[in-house]
């Protein structure tokens, strides 16, 4: 990417659901009762989940209006409708009634959000769970897969295992010349750009020999290392659901769901670059910072702004975490000392991220 381009503008529903494993942020994060957050939007996902922590304000900002606008629909649905009606309306359940259920919802929504959504029937229609660009790449990836490796071996591996058994079903069943072949064609530069995610957000520069060979290499982890009971994202990946209602994202879970419609107030979303807007904030204003990989849709010139207008609006004690999906980004040497990566706990959530696709995943606090 050119030192002088800016962030990346996006303006088409790239995301509809989160792929930052929640539990990296919160143990990055430690969200505690009374905590200022700001986080990027993005599926909203882990946003509606924040609240479950009590914070006092969270600030979700996205630089694509189109997440903000999905931020606004999931809202306006929780306020009205009941859980299993949600569930309906988002798709996760069967429904016939979308449409009714969607004239409810309606007069919620800010007038913005409103004139995207009028043009976007089918995605209401079908429901918005997993019907961004990027989760349409998704569905078609998990069926290739599923016709390479075969129903019954995606059955096998979801089944119940030890550790080593994991280990042994993926080193001696799953890892075939077929699995290979599937990064080849599927995960590569041109295919993803061609799903929605621009060319230019897509740069391989992780060590490995090839940019398939990246992604093959963290979805070893999470098929051979990391539980795979539990990980709703791989089973997202390989079917385009939840497998059950207990592995599911805690804003879905439903004794979280009222807590949740009663602290929806405590978001304030936009859309805007985050440095930016971070600009607009004044000293030592937040307590968290979930920055996703933000960074690398911009110039390392427009990553050292950011980094400096985080450490402006952070408090003494804030937290951050941000993600590198494949181009290196990293807080700038010039703040180091005050922007203080965690090795330790970066290692552990960094192993543990049941979502695989990030290169990266690390934790910092601000030392004021």
């Amino acid at each position: 990417m050119k030192e002088e381009q800016n962030q990346v503008p996006l303006f088409k529903l790239v995301f509809t659901h989160n792929w930052e494993d929640p539990e990296s942020d919160q143990a990055a994060l430690k969200i505690n009762s009374g905590d200022r957050v700001f986080a990027i939007t993005s599926g909203a996902c882990n946003v509606l989940g924040f609240l479950l922590h009590d914070p006092k304000i969270i600030y979700s900002i996205d630089i694509n209006p189109a997440q903000s606008q999905l931020l606004e629909l999931k809202m306006a649905a929780i306020r009205v409708l009941d859980f299993q009606e949600f569930l309906a309306f988002s798709g996760i359940e069967k429904s016939k009634n979308r449409a009714a259920l969607y004239d409810r919802i309606k007069p919620l929504l800010n007038e913005e959000a409103q004139v995207f959504w009028a043009g976007r029937n089918k995605i209401i229609g079908e429901g918005f769970f997993m019907n961004g660009k990027y989760e349409s790449f998704i569905r078609i990836a998990g069926k290739f897969i599923t016709f390479l490796q075969g129903k019954g071996r995606v059955q096998k591996l979801f089944a119940e295992k030890s550790s080593l058994e994991q280990e042994q079903y993926y080193d001696q069943v799953w890892d075939t010349k077929r699995f290979h072949f599937l990064f080849k064609i599927i995960f590569n530069k041109r295919m993803l750009a061609r799903r929605g995610l621009v060319s230019d957000y897509f740069h391989f520069d992780d060590g490995s020999k090839s940019f398939a060979e990246s992604f093959y290499k963290r979805s070893r982890k999470a098929f051979r290392d990391i539980p795979i009971l539990g990980n709703y994202f791989l089973h997202l990946y390989l079917t385009g659901r939840y497998r059950n209602e207990n592995e599911r994202p805690l804003y879905l879970k439903k004794e979280n769901y009222e807590l949740i419609k009663s602290r929806l107030d405590r978001i304030q979303s936009g859309t805007a670059e985050a440095q930016a807007w971070l600009d607009t904030m004044g000293d030592e204003s937040i307590d968290c910072f979930a920055m996703s990989n933000i960074c690398e849709l911009m110039s390392e010139k427009d990553t050292r702004r950011l980094f400096n207008a985080v450490y402006r609006t952070a408090s003494g004690n804030a937290r951050v975490i941000f993600r590198n999906l494949m181009i290196p980004r990293e807080v700038p040497d010039e703040l180091k000392k005050s922007i203080v990566k965690d090795e330790m706990l970066s290692r552990q959530i960094q192993f543990k991220d049941r979502s695989f696709v990030y290169g990266k995943v690390a934790a910092y606090n601000i030392a004021k």
